[in-house]
């Protein structure tokens, strides 16, 4: 079956990914194509690499204690504000980062970056597949998304995973790539383009939640990109057959630490969801969507629809 998914960015929450994918396995469903942004590209590269699922919660927590990934010093966004002290580090951090971007291209060294992604990729390219991958990122040069199917795996992976100001950009040529997030943060389309027909989608973010009145300009423009952002990737998972979203708001993009508890909110979103998962891949759906766009009819996503009918079927023959 032509069936993709598309693993979205989102820092730490983006190890829920391997949760889903060890669903999947568990139930025989096995994506022809991945696309991954940003973190989603790290576990969907490790993933289609082997061709399974089996072992990648142990090189996620190898990656994740080695001293590669220690070295570009993530923890320093993140500390349990417990504690007023706790959450005085945290403000006085953050103002002091901002600030010192004035000065310097990115928090994590460059040196650092770049053994990071060589130490856990290697010198392997999107060639050596068991399962076709792509991921993207943004050209600050020209503006455009690249979405990225051929070449080095660990230089595709940097670029897709340069969030600005945290990891140096990766830089080709007279090409400067950071985060693919910045431009599309739910590879929808980069995975139809390597050939997938239906594709589930795996967003890490929910509408933004605030309280009270924002008091400064900064705090201001925080919340309007916040909204943006939301509002931009809600017409980008419109082009899915099916978005599963797991629980994960109550972690912290940069808290690492929480690797098992961020998988298992992967594995339950994919349980409640697995039989609409196995449904989008089947001929019967791609047929009936097929029928839909000829007719123009979308009146509900294609998935929803499918479940619906055969729900409906069900108490009619009871």
């Amino acid at each position: 079956m032509s069936f993709g998914i598309a693993l979205g960015g989102g820092g730490a929450k983006g190890l829920a990914h391997v949760g889903i994918l060890e669903v999947l396995e568990e139930h025989n469903i096995r994506p022809k194509f991945v696309a991954g942004t940003s973190i989603g590209s790290v576990i969907g590269a490790l993933y289609c690499l082997q061709g399974s699922a089996r072992g990648l919660r142990e090189r996620a927590k190898q990656m994740v204690a080695s001293d590669e990934f220690k070295n570009v010093e993530l923890d320093k966004f993140y500390a349990d504000a417990e504690s007023i002290f706790e959450r005085f580090r945290n403000e006085v951090f953050e103002k002091f980062f901002l600030g010192s971007l004035l000065f310097k291209k990115s928090h994590s060294k460059y040196d650092a970056t770049e053994k990071l992604f060589r130490d856990m990729l290697g010198d392997k390219s999107l060639e050596d597949f068991v399962i076709a991958f792509a991921c993207n990122a943004l050209d600050i040069q020209s503006g455009e998304e690249v979405v990225f199917e051929h070449g080095p795996l660990a230089d595709a992976v940097w670029a897709s995973c340069a969030i600005p100001g945290i990891f140096p950009p990766f830089v080709k040529g007279e090409r400067i790539f950071v985060d693919g997030g910045v431009i599309d943060n739910i590879p929808i389309e980069p995975v139809r383009s390597i050939g997938a027909e239906s594709v589930l989608a795996v967003y890490l973010s929910k509408r933004p939640r605030y309280e009270g009145k924002p008091n400064t300009g900064f705090q201001i423009n925080q919340r309007s990109y916040a909204f943006m952002k939301y509002h931009l990737d809600q017409r980008v998972l419109a082009e899915a057959d099916l978005v599963i979203e797991p629980e994960v708001t109550g972690f912290h993009w940069a808290d690492f630490s929480s690797i098992d508890a961020l998988i298992e909110r992967g594995r339950k979103a994919a349980i409640q969801n697995i039989d609409a998962i196995r449904l989008i891949g089947t001929r019967r759906y791609r047929l009936k969507k097929m029928l839909s766009r000829v007719f123009g009819v979308r009146s509900l996503p294609p998935a929803a629809a499918e479940i619906l009918n055969s729900k409906s079927e069900t108490r009619n023959k009871s």
